[in-house]
């Protein structure tokens, strides 16, 4: 937060966002691939179906900041959550690690960019609208991810 206020403050979210980023990226590149295919505890999904899914919540996090920076309105997720993931693990399912690697990665710049974009006042407008998607899509959604990440025995 800033000195200043109880605000939230764009250059602080950028490196919560980073520190959250960093820690995250580096624990899913200090995996072995095969780990990466392996199913998770509880075997709904893979660990590349849950990477996918960080992607794609990434992905639906720009487009509401896009559109909440073009009108100054916040928008609701275009679908269920469960209908999103369910989707994205059926499509991860089809593509390989690297792949999925590469989209997730892509994904944060974008996101990243875009939140870069905003202002302080968006950043904290309508109750802090703009700064909760950013925390629930990023490092906040790292954080409930990390125990997926947890190498585990073959």
């Amino acid at each position: 937060m800033s000195a200043s206020t109880d605000q939230p403050a764009v250059r602080e979210t950028l490196d919560r966002m980073d520190a959250g980023w960093s820690s995250f990226h580096d624990r899913v590149h200090g995996l072995p691939g095969e780990q990466l295919e392996r199913p998770l505890d509880g075997g709904a999904w893979t660990r590349k179906q849950m990477l996918a899914h960080i992607g794609t919540w990434h992905d639906l996090a720009l487009e509401r900041l896009t559109r909440f920076a073009e009108s100054g309105e916040p928008s609701e997720a275009p679908e269920d959550e469960d209908v999103v993931n369910a989707r994205t693990a059926r499509a991860a399912a089809g593509r390989t690690v690297g792949e999925i690697l590469l989209a997730m990665e892509d994904s944060y710049r974008r996101l990243r960019r875009e939140v870069a974009r905003l202002s302080d006042e968006q950043l904290a407008a309508h109750d802090d609208w703009a700064a909760a998607i950013i925390a629930g899509n990023t490092y906040g959604h790292y954080a409930d991810h990390q125990d997926d990440l947890q190498e585990k025995p073959a």
